[in-house]
């Protein structure tokens, strides 16, 4: 059975190396790439190839799944 989901690619540049690491938090999977598109491209790989192991049912942020995200202004003294 086809099952289209959607997952969240967190892009981190690699300060050290170059490139970036990237991170669904929906699996909790880590992959890396040169560019952005290639770390989307290895993510997309990889959360694939770990669904198909698991299976989607067995992966409990899809069954109940809610994200709140915030972005509060902060003042500093910096």
């Amino acid at each position: 059975m086809f099952k289209k989901i959607e997952i969240t690619i967190e892009l981190i540049p690699d300060q050290e190396v170059g490139g970036y690491v990237a991170y669904c938090p929906e699996l909790d999977i880590t992959t890396e790439g040169e560019t952005v598109e290639g770390a989307i491209s290895m993510m997309k790989e990889a959360a694939e190839g770990y669904i198909e192991i698991i299976g989607v049912n067995n992966i409990p942020c899809f069954k109940t799944r809610e994200v709140m995200v915030r972005k509060p202004e902060l003042a500093t003294n910096v």
